[in-house]
């Protein structure tokens, strides 16, 4: 009974000393509540993977000697030379609840790395992203408030639709302990991704860049309806289409980033040029002369091209459209479940 009595005891030293220790890390660790109010965005890049944004952000604390105004640390900025950022209160206000509120108004160009494995049916993240520049996530955790972040509902992007805002709070782990030799162990930070998704109508990337390339490839397929002796017509429609495409790449890509895959409209693009090039070669086959000199095709010639290409042009333009929807469809599927 008495040895019971004494192990008991010890365990009760025990935990009660373990509950102290962690009660008193959970005390040494700084709450800080924050919140980003956004009221504009500007300036959507795509090939800089960059975006404007002018903000409030707040936060409140508990305790009048730290200010972590001082400390925090825009994380994403783009251009920092360009930014203008300015406190409007000159001293932290004190809160009824005894905490501490401060709250800053920030403009200026951020960036993220832009998927556009999709375009033109691709979706961003804008981000805007905060730390703490010297606390780490053992001493400084921030905590969102009520409403974490809210976007001004006046905004409107063109080309884009806007999405639900939130903010995700997370701990940023860094591999390394920046040179310091004084705390060579590395940590994690606290990290605060404000987050305004934005997603392109699917309206406009159809009739802006599928139905231009749909029309030119109709074109190229009236050459085949034309009768094989108009030799010099059939080739400069067919050639004309596929020039006018090589252009219209171009053009829809002068507004895209550099990136070593290909993205949903290069691949409508091939399939594009790979249909021109089939039609060149039907007409080409079709304008072939025969031993006594006549076109094939032709009157005094086989006949038989000449009838068979409304039927060759609606086969192939079949086709075509079948592989640009398989394609779609695909990318699709595949970023779905990406």
């Amino acid at each position: 009974m008495r040895l019971k009595f004494v192990l008991a005891a010890m365990l009760l030293v025990l935990f009660g000393g373990w509950s102290a220790q962690a009660q008193s890390e959970a005390d040494a660790v700084k709450r800080l509540t924050v919140g980003m109010y956004i009221n504009d965005i500007q300036a959507i890049d795509l090939r800089t993977h960059s975006y404007g944004v002018d903000f409030y952000l707040w936060f409140r604390w508990q305790g009048e000697d730290w200010n972590p105004v001082e400390g925090y640390e825009l994380m994403n900025m783009f251009d920092p030379e360009g930014h203008v950022e300015s406190t409007l209160y000159d001293e932290p206000q004190p809160q009824p609840d005894g905490s501490y509120y401060q709250i800053i108004r920030h403009q200026g160009l951020f960036s993220s790395k832009f998927p556009v494995g999709k375009y033109p049916f691709d979706s961003q993240r804008l981000l805007v992203t905060i730390e703490d520049a010297e606390e780490g996530a053992e001493t400084l955790r921030y905590v969102p408030d009520t409403q974490p972040l809210v976007v001004n509902g006046e905004i409107k992007l063109p080309g884009y639709n806007l999405g639900g805002p939130y903010a995700d709070i997370r701990d940023k782990p860094y591999a390394t302990a920046f040179g310091d030799l004084s705390e060579p162990d590395v940590s994690a930070y606290s990290r605060v991704d404000f987050v305004v998704p934005i997603t392109r109508p699917a309206a406009s990337g159809v009739f802006k860049s599928f139905i231009p390339v749909l029309l030119i490839v109709l074109a190229a397929a009236f050459a085949l309806l034309l009768d094989p002796t108009h030799v010099e017509a059939r080739i400069g429609l067919a050639i004309t289409a596929l020039l006018t495409l090589v252009a219209m790449q171009f053009t829809m890509q002068a507004g895209l980033p550099e990136v070593a895959y290909l993205t949903l409209l290069d691949q409508i693009y091939l399939l594009s040029y790979l249909y021109v090039l089939i039609v060149i070669g039907l007409v080409v086959w079709g304008t072939r002369t025969d031993e006594r000199g006549d076109i094939q095709g032709s009157a005094g010639g086989d006949a038989g091209l000449a009838k068979a290409g409304p039927r060759l042009a609606a086969g192939v333009t079949g086709v075509y459209v079948l592989a640009v929807l398989v394609t779609v469809l695909v990318t699709v599927l595949v970023n779905l479940a990406g």
